[in-house]
């Protein structure tokens, strides 16, 4: 069948190829265009001529497809699509395979070929079973497994990648694709005069394959496609599968760009109970896994109980040692996705945001000598979760978008047109309107049904202080494609929540109300919460939030409102007063969230005080699966789906489920609390130190060289003194793992995974790539020694500038000489960790904290002596230093004031106190009390009077 199926397709070629020119040529019409025969009856010869120039295009298309398909065949590269010719290409490769088939055929002996689609044999019961019952190597046939495709196929089997041809050619009912994914179970007939691996051949025990599963990963700079595949499938060869499934992004595979999220098609996760060797070589169980939901339904079977390894009784007999030892691990990391669950990227964002200002006003008014508490661990976990997952960028490109988009229509005396929804992803924000809005403004792009504006130039048209024109646009879900999709509420008054229970409805109307309490663009909005949430609500947003003492009381706030707005704007329109930034404020609107369902009555009464034209006043409530509403949430098994008025394609909802609310009411509570603690850097507090005599030599300052690894934290991260060969990518994440193994020595591979929110695969390979820049030392000893007991640590040569720190100030500030804080003030580079990325280092939030509180005392206790014998230079270099370190803290400020005060710099204590007292303004709050008067006494002459 094979003979006559590969010469019926040469015979079709050299028809197609050959004789259909030949037939065009000679039997082709080609009348001669004349006037006469133009403008004269005709008799045929045009109709004719049109076919045989069909015929020449129809020969050109099959030719080039043709030659595109034989150059593709013999170099191995992927399927490219040409316009139009996707179907003739499909034809004339389909031709090309079939007679590459019979030309193997005819140069080596036809292997036997196998039934396809063979069924699997039933597993065996027992380990005992499962040994006998495994098939012995054929290096004749192989039988597929999930994600396997022709080229990694060929890799394994046949050594190379590119023999995938001779593989398609034994099969040829396969397709013709080296990266097609082929059906699992699928027996495959080997080709021959090729060497088979014929261990690889044989078919893997089902229980211990590894479950392949699609990932993403965002191109950072230095990546190829090459890299990527020897990371994430286990080869550089196999750079083909990333490039097919990512056709609509990667044009040309020699260039992509910084960036770029791209799907890792059927990498390979970690072996359910994969062996870990034991330190004296032995394997053992590595313990059980966490089952994962993203893991594919597989058949349970009981695993034998485990063993108590024996205790060595003497000298153990020489054996086989384990080359390359692996961490022990107890269980799977967990990811940030399983931790936090479907909270939305724009609601992370804006609670990371929330709570990294908390902290830094917190920082500003923190007393000498004293520290912000760190957080808990399930609150630090959850901050490392957000942190990984949130997209700022979108949150900056997005308000600024509403609000640019407010500001030129205003401009413009255009009137603001009924916002529908919004679309966001990484490159571009969409507006869709609830009818044509025109031509878009200037900046924008679209159709008057859709306007568009990339993320990247949302971003460029800098902040705005516009009244935002649209503040209760609000993430409900996201859709299968990464998109996220955004509701105008005030176009709906009364936004329903339908779910097939109440804790369902309240976790996404509790996700709802967190990124309108938090987000930029609803500044302006006041939230009023009442019922089940209210609490995590009022936690979120704080002055922005207002807790009702029950559902009635916020709903007659509500109405009241509503019928005092409609009377004041009879005649006038809510986007023409909310595009006047003069008159915005008047129509500001109010966010009802409620938290439980309402009786029939009270519903009925709130939807007819908002029905009608919009007066700025939302609601937000559950309305009961059995109700129609805008938003409608289901839970599937394990999986939740949502709908969503309006929009044909499912989403996967946002929501805050009770169990993440606890943790994450600790994070924000932390965050606002003004409690503290001694710091260490303090020294003790019953020690009074005793003057030190003017002459007397102190000389305790060591200087640190880069002989050995070094990070340095304090400004700019960096690693020096390294003995490796520096990494080629990615060089940020290896600085991060080894700060975070330094602050966490003796950590488990589990732990480590978890602190750094990344991946196990991550994870394995950064750690590689570390102790491989680390090298070793003049001893000869791996700065980053094999987890051999399963705890990671650092040679002790290892250290920071850090530690240098911690190492000057041990004693206690008040107890130190001037050379040790001129040594500590000397290692300042800027802020600490000045380099890192959002999403990055968010576990090191308290270290950040810790660097910048020790700086800042350290540089007002250097001040204060600096000023007591009038060393004026010296108190400036203290405080300027420690202001790289904590921009805009008023203790510092201070300082700086009464340097100049002294020193009779009037000018420049004017401009000191203008500067702190605009800080204040600008960031809400007031300034102390001590700063208040040392401004009246530096300005005014003396402290103003007041009764006591």
């Amino acid at each position: 069948m094979r003979w006559l199926r590969g010469l019926g397709s040469a015979l079709t070629l050299a028809l197609l190829l050959i004789g259909a020119p030949f037939a065009l040529l000679n039997w082709g019409w080609y009348p001669q265009l004349s006037a006469a025969e133009l403008l004269g009856p005709d008799d045929g010869s045009l109709l004719f001529g049109l076919i045989t120039a069909i015929g020449w295009l129809a020969w050109a298309a099959f030719g080039l497809a043709t030659v595109v398909e034989a150059v593709r065949l013999l170099v191995g590269r992927p399927f490219v699509r040409l316009p139009g010719l996707v179907v003739v290409q499909q034809l004339s490769a389909g031709l090309l395979l079939a007679v590459l088939a019979l030309a193997t055929t005819a140069s080596t002996p036809r292997a036997t070929e196998p039934s396809l689609a063979q069924p699997l044999a039933p597993l065996p019961a027992s380990p005992a079973e499962a040994q006998e019952s495994l098939p012995e190597a054929d290096a004749s046939s192989y039988q597929v497994q999930p994600g396997d495709d022709l080229w990694s196929v060929s890799e394994t089997l046949l050594g190379d990648g590119r023999h995938w041809r001779e593989l398609a050619a034994a099969n040829p009912s396969l397709l013709a694709d080296p990266v097609q994914e082929l059906r699992a179970g699928t027996r495959l007939a080997m080709p021959s005069g090729l060497t088979v691996d014929s261990h690889a051949a044989a078919t893997p025990d089902p229980r211990n394959a590894a479950p392949r599963r699609d990932t993403s990963i965002v191109v950072e700079r230095g990546d190829t496609l090459s890299e990527l595949a020897l990371e994430h499938l286990g080869a550089a060869s196999r750079w083909p599968k990333i490039a097919a499934a990512n056709r609509g992004l990667i044009s040309d595979p020699d260039h992509i760009e910084v960036g770029w999220r791209l799907r890792i098609p059927g990498a390979k996760a970690t072996p359910p109970a994969q062996e870990a060797p034991d330190q004296d070589g032995r394997r053992g169980p590595a313990g059980p896994v966490a089952p994962s939901r993203l893991d594919p339904p597989t058949a349970r079977h009981e695993a034998p109980p485990p063993v108590a390894p024996e205790q060595p009784t003497g000298t153990p007999a020489p054996g086989p040692v384990a080359e390359a030892p692996v961490e022990a691990e107890s269980a799977v990391s967990p990811s940030p996705i399983g931790l936090i669950g479907p909270v939305g990227t724009l609601a992370a964002a804006v609670i990371i945001g929330a709570v990294e200002t908390r902290r830094a006003l917190r920082l500003r008014e923190r007393p000498r000598g004293r520290r912000l508490i760190d957080a808990d661990p399930a609150a630090a976990r959850l901050r490392v979760a957000l942190g990984t997952v949130q997209r700022p960028d979108r949150i900056v490109a997005l308000d600024r978008a509403l609000r640019h988009l407010g500001e030129r229509l205003a401009a413009a005396g255009r009137p603001l047109p009924p916002l529908s929804r919004i679309e966001l992803d990484d490159r571009a924000l969409a507006f869709e309107w609830t009818q044509p809005a025109g031509a878009p403004p200037e900046g924008f792009v679209g159709d008057p049904d859709c306007w568009q504006i990339g993320v990247a130039k949302a971003i460029e048209l800098g902040p705005s202080e516009h009244p935002c024109p649209y503040p209760c646009v609000v993430s409900v879900g996201t859709a299968a494609d990464g998109r996220t999709i955004l509701v105008n509420a005030e176009q709906s008054r009364v936004l329903g929540v339908a779910a097939d229970d109440a804790e369902l409805a309240g976790s996404a109307l509790l996700a709802m109300g967190i990124e309108l309490a938090c987000a930029p663009w609803s500044a302006e909005a006041q939230v009023v919460a009442a019922g089940t949430g209210s609490e995590l609500l009022a936690l979120s947003g704080g002055e922005r939030v207002r807790r009702a003492p029950d559902l009635r009381s916020a709903i007659s706030d509500a109405v009241s409102l509503a019928a005092e707005r409609r009377k004041a704007l009879s005649g006038t329109g809510l986007s023409e007063l909310r595009a006047d930034p003069d008159r915005a404020d008047a129509v500001a609107p109010l966010v009802l969230v409620l938290g439980e369902e309402l009786s029939p009555l009270e519903l009925a009464r709130l939807e007819h005080a908002l029905d009608g034209d919009p007066c700025g006043v939302v609601a937000l409530l559950p309305t009961g699966s059995g109700v129609s509403a805008n938003w409608q949430v289901h839970r599937n098994r394990d999986a939740l789906s949502g709908r969503l008025d309006g929009l044909a394609a499912g989403l996967t909802p946002h929501t805050v489920p009770s169990s993440l609310a606890k943790d994450l009411a600790g994070l924000l509570a932390g965050a606002d609390s003004p409690a503290t603690e001694p710091a260490w850097w303090a020294g003790a507090a019953n020690v009074h130190p005793l003057p030190k005599r003017a002459e007397e030599p102190v000389d305790i300052v060591r200087v640190i060289t880069d002989s050995e690894p070094r990070l340095l934290l304090i400004g700019p991260t960096d690693l020096v003194g390294a003995r490796g060969e520096q990494p080629t990518r990615a060089r940020q994440q290896l600085i991060e793992l080894c700060a975070w193994i330094l602050e966490h020595p003796r950590s488990t591979a589990t732990q480590m995974a978890a602190g750094l929110g990344i991946a196990e695969g991550t994870r394995r390979s950064n750690l590689s790539r570390l102790r491989s820049w680390l090298g070793t030392s003049p001893e000869g000893q791996a700065y980053l020694p094999e987890a051999y007991v399963g705890r990671i640590e650092l040679h002790p040569g290892v250290s920071s500038d850090w530690h240098q720190l911690q190492t000057l100030l041990a004693a206690g500030l008040d107890r130190l000489p001037d050379t040790s804080l001129v040594a500590a003030l000397e290692l300042v580079r800027g802020a600490p960790l000045a380099d890192a990325a959002p999403g990055q280092w968010h576990w090191a939030e308290e270290l950040r904290t810790d660097i910048a509180s020790a700086l800042r005392d350290t540089a007002l206790v250097l001040t204060e002596r600096a000023l007591a014998r009038r060393d004026f230079d010296q108190a400036r270099w203290a405080a300027a230093r420690a202001l790289s370190v904590a921009p805009a803290d008023e203790l510092l400020m201070a300082a700086r004031i009464r340097t100049e005060h002294l020193a009779g710099a009037t000018s420049e204590v004017n401009r000191l106190v203008t500067q702190v007292t605009r800080q204040a303004r600008q960031l809400g709050v007031d300034l102390l009390p001590e700063t208040v008067e040392l401004c009246q006494q530096v300005i005014e002459g003396s402290i103003r009077a007041r009764w006591a």
